[in-house]
């Protein structure tokens, strides 16, 4: 039989040992007991269960906590490791002593390290670890989503469109297929956007950001073909429209509801049916350069969020990157990509109009992080 004694009891069984056979450490106590000293090591810290018939009858005081068959599971030794010996380890000592065992192990682990390396080149061990983790498994995300993008030409059926007079005399036009640049709009407008009855729709931005309103009136030039006049407030600045075509092709070509957008709004169905990872970035892009935000913790850990008051989209949003090889965490109405791994992906692939958010990743990605390992890589 093997025996798992407690952590006290099996400190003064070794104590005993060591006393009994007058020896100084275990490396001693091995070799008189004529074991190896990685197995004596091992029992000692409780990684292997310990053969009975070492153990002395006469130690009443030793409290083993449980006993299992020689080379039990056909592991040598009856090893404390492994998921179906640790479930089964778990569901035999209950929750709680099953934590502290762990929870010695793993001190004893740590300590092994504090020993073996310095501080600051084991936390860098640490990290660069949780960084080749984090590529490896964006890299496999890739590679299974691969077939997934078929890049799929979305017509938009826009026939029942009316165009006001008003329309006509602008020569608004309506796109005839889903491209790059409409899904970077509707990505601004799912973000900062404003569609309401009697043809109304806006984008206001902080006045701080006027040079990205100045971008994106570029882009609804090319898209509909309309000049569009900067609207200066005391705090925003953007444009408002009225345009029965526009606001027709939102609504019913797009099926972008007007009104409240709270838990409303989601991704278009026409962006999705693409599976072009271009048009998925540059919709992507256009929600975080008016709801996006990039930061950097006091411990040097950069970090790029999305926040937008709408359950299904950040679902929908946290399925797409995760296609793309992205490795997002999602909680309530935030999704946030962590780590440099993840920062130098999304500049590389998505990236930003927003002269704000550019110069944010620019700092972003200048830096080091830290030597204190913190959240995911």
């Amino acid at each position: 039989m093997r025996v798992l004694l407690s952590k006290k009891s099996n400190k003064r069984f070794f104590e005993f040992l060591k006393k009994e056979k007058s020896c100084k450490n275990l490396r001693e106590l091995a070799l008189r007991l004529k074991i190896p000293f990685k197995t004596l090591e091992k029992w000692r810290y409780q990684d292997l269960y310990i053969p009975e018939k070492i153990i002395p009858t006469n130690l009443k005081f030793l409290k083993i906590i449980y006993k299992r068959e020689d080379n039990w599971g056909n592991i040598k030794g009856g090893k404390i490791g492994g998921k179906k010996n640790n479930e089964f380890i778990r569901k035999e000592l209950g929750e709680e002593r099953y934590s502290e065992l762990m929870r010695q192990k793993g001190e004893k682990v740590k300590n092994t390290l504090w020993k073996r390396f310095e501080k600051r080149e084991l936390i860098k061990k640490a990290i660069d670890g949780k960084i080749k983790k984090r590529e490896s498994e964006s890299k496999d995300l890739e590679l299974k989503n691969n077939k997934f993008f078929t890049n799929k030409k979305v017509i938009l059926d826009n026939r029942g469109i009316k165009f006001s007079r008003a329309d006509q005399i602008k020569n608004i036009k309506l796109p005839l297929e889903m491209n790059e640049e409409l899904a970077e709009e509707t990505g601004i407008h799912l973000g900062d956007g404003c569609l309401s009855t009697k043809n109304y729709f806006s984008v206001k931005c902080n006045k701080k950001e006027e040079k990205y309103v100045m971008y994106f009136f570029k882009l609804y030039k090319k898209i509909y073909g309309i000049e569009l006049k900067l609207m200066q407030l005391k705090s925003v600045s953007g444009f408002e429209i009225y345009s029965k075509a526009i606001f027709e092709f939102k609504n019913k070509t797009l099926g972008i509801s007007y009104g409240n957008k709270k838990e409303r709004i989601e991704v278009p169905k026409m962006i999705i049916d693409t599976k072009n990872k271009g048009i998925y970035c540059s919709f992507i892009r256009g929600l975080f350069d008016t709801d996006g935000h990039v930061y950097i913790t006091k411990r040097y850990y950069p970090k790029i969020s999305i926040t937008i008051k709408s359950k299904k989209i950040m679902q929908q949003l946290y399925k797409i990157l995760r296609k793309m090889g992205f490795i997002p965490t999602l909680y309530r109405w935030t999704l946030t990509l962590n780590g440099t791994i993840m920062l130098n992906k999304w500049i590389k692939e998505i990236g930003s109009n927003n002269p704000k958010n550019i110069e944010k990743l620019r700092r972003a990605s200048s830096i080091k992080e830290s030597m204190r390992p913190c959240g995911n890589m």
